[in-house]
């Protein structure tokens, strides 16, 4: 087995953990313990690479990285033996287990072309994803998008894919543009039908940043603007198809009918989750209630959390746990001006982008949407974002 096999492995590993929810409930419904099997597959890829070649060289910023997120996650599960509610801890202690046991394998297997295999992956996943929801509108016989389920999943999967492909898109310097301009437009408009009206605004939001961000760094010089214009057609034409995907998705009823709601300010139950969760982390600021309180403080409910990462270790974890949390999300976003700011990142240095713009919108995801002990796959591409940063900094210095 070649090194480029193995590092093709481990980019389809990692996709699959991250499109595992699709995967379980619209394509084959696999026992829960199935998720651990991308995991054990990056550990194999480890082993073998160690068996082949002797050794595997592990970066110094992504063990750093690494040994907060342990330390973060440690606190917690030590909070749990002060939490106040007599709950059962054992899910959230699993979950966090699982979580160190993904980073584990991430950070002993990826390297930088493992990365780029990832984004290549993650992109055909979210087309299938795609191509299933479309299915079910399909089944349904209309647009109006009720009865269609487990769509905040799906709209996850989707809007990860089609964050990587836009900034490939736009970014990449040998890509068919034709080709990723067609799977840009797909995956934008199941994005817009996926029923997720907040996954749908983070997508364009996104996007628009990442556009400005192209005609920033590509200002019109000597040519004249009609070349200029040719030049970048392609480009032009995916920013205008954002506008078009916003006015599909006010053709889904119960997509306008939520977005109508959202633009008179109303919330929805997050607006009450998130000020009681507030107010708990007043009661209890430094050290937290204790692992697993999250869901009793903001809805009087064991299996429950506030629906935004930061609130939730707040009450969990207190201002000790935060404040690695903080560090923890901030940390790839600022590593990675910082190189941009030394030229070392370039545009030509193409993976880092798709990367970053998929831990953003996973970022946002978890501030308005998911629990955070499920944020396996977000998590981990924390440090795969520090893997490929690295790798292009080492690449750059040779």
């Amino acid at each position: 087995m070649k090194e480029k096999h193995i590092d093709h492995l481990n980019g389809i590993a990692f996709a699959i953990l991250l499109a595992m929810p699709v995967i379980r409930n619209d394509i084959i419904a696999l026992p829960t313990p199935a998720l651990i099997l991308p995991a054990f597959l990056l550990f194999l890829t480890s082993f073998i690479r160690i068996y082949k070649w002797g050794t595997h060289r592990i970066n110094l910023k992504a063990v750093v990285y690494f040994y907060f997120i342990f330390l973060m996650f440690t606190y917690l599960f030590l909070s749990g033996l002060w939490h106040p509610f007599g709950i059962n801890l054992t899910g959230d202690i699993v979950k966090i287990v699982f979580i160190i046991f993904v980073c584990t394998a991430v950070i002993l297997s990826f390297n930088l072309k493992s990365a780029d295999y990832f984004i290549n992956w993650i992109i055909v996943f979210s087309v299938i994803a795609t191509f299933i929801l479309f299915n079910y509108y399909i089944q349904a016989g209309n647009l109006r998008g009720w009865g269609i389920g487990n769509y905040l999943t799906r709209a996850q999967l989707i809007g990860v894919g089609a964050m990587a492909c836009y900034a490939k898109l736009l970014f990449h310097p040998r890509v068919n543009k034709k080709f990723y301009l067609a799977i840009t437009l797909f995956l934008f408009l199941g994005l817009a039908l996926s029923l997720a009206r907040g996954a749908f605004l983070t997508g364009v939001l996104l996007a628009i940043g990442l556009t400005l961000f192209y005609f920033h760094l590509n200002k019109t010089k000597s040519y004249s603007m009609s070349e200029w214009l040719r030049n970048k057609s392609s480009r032009i034409i995916s920013f205008i198809f954002i506008g078009l995907t916003i006015l599909a998705a006010t053709q889904v009823e119960r997509t306008a009918s939520r977005l109508r709601t959202l633009m008179r300010g109303n919330i929805g139950g997050r607006q009450s989750l998130w000020s009681k969760s507030i107010e708990g982390f007043y009661e209890a600021p430094l050290i937290g209630f204790g692992l697993g309180s999250s869901g009793m403080v903001s809805h009087n409910q064991a299996n429950y959390y506030p629906h935004n990462l930061y609130l939730q270790i707040l009450v969990d974890g207190g201002f000790i746990a935060f404040s690695i949390l903080f560090a923890i999300t901030m940390f790839p976003f600022l590593y990675a001006v910082l190189l941009f700011k030394k030229k070392i990142l370039t545009i030509k240095s193409y993976v880092w982008l798709p990367l970053l713009m998929c831990y953003a919108f996973l970022l946002l995801e978890f501030a308005k949407s998911s629990n955070f002990y499920d944020a396996r796959g977000f998590i981990a591409l924390g440090i795969i974002v520090i893997l490929a940063l690295e790798g292009i900094r080492m690449k750059n210095k040779t």
